[in-house]
């Protein structure tokens, strides 16, 4: 039978590798929190930039079609003026 100085060894022995699994446990954790933060930002960004290339295509477009506008509106104006 163990004495009560190796059972209080072995506690102590058992508190140091609980106090070591912990800061493992929250040396991980951070690691994850910090992973996490850096993708979040990354796909933040990726989605800003897909955002504001999508709007530069929405708004050539968007040129484009006023302009298409504008040159039927200017020949059906001639059409009527040689109607006229």
């Amino acid at each position: 039978m163990p004495s009560a100085n190796q059972a209080q060894a072995k506690v102590q022995k058992l508190r140091d590798q609980m106090a070591q699994m912990q800061a493992s446990t929250v040396e991980q954790i951070a690691q994850l929190k910090a992973e996490a933060q850096r993708k979040y930002e990354e796909l933040q960004l990726q989605f800003k930039t897909e955002v504001a290339a999508r709007e530069v295509e929405v708004t050539r477009k968007y040129d484009e079609l006023q302009l298409q506008l504008q040159n039927i509106m200017k020949m059906f104006q001639q059409s009527q003026n040689r109607s006229s």
